[in-house]
């Protein structure tokens, strides 16, 4: 459930928006950190707002915004994001 699922010949740049599938990967209901210091991390930012992950170690992240995701709320994401990192 928690491994990527998605065969790297469907990771295309035409197949979301360009660097979607950079270091990401799906799994069966989740988003998957595939490379990085997030590896393992499973999550989904949602576009109304909403952003969540779970860690390997098993911390977990709750980001509850209720605004729509735009161009002024991605730093805030990333910034949460960034919050933890996995050892």
């Amino acid at each position: 459930m928690t491994s990527d699922q998605v065969p790297a010949a469907c990771k295309t740049a035409d197949s979301f928006f360009p660097g979607f599938w950079d270091g990401m990967g799906w799994g069966f209901g989740v988003a998957v950190n595939t490379e990085g210091p997030q590896r393992g991390r499973i999550g989904w930012a949602g576009g109304l707002g909403t952003d969540f992950f779970v860690d390997p170690d098993g911390t977990v992240g709750i980001l509850l915004t209720q605004v729509e995701m735009g161009n002024d709320m991605w730093p805030l994401v990333a910034q949460f994001q960034s919050l933890h990192e996995p050892s």
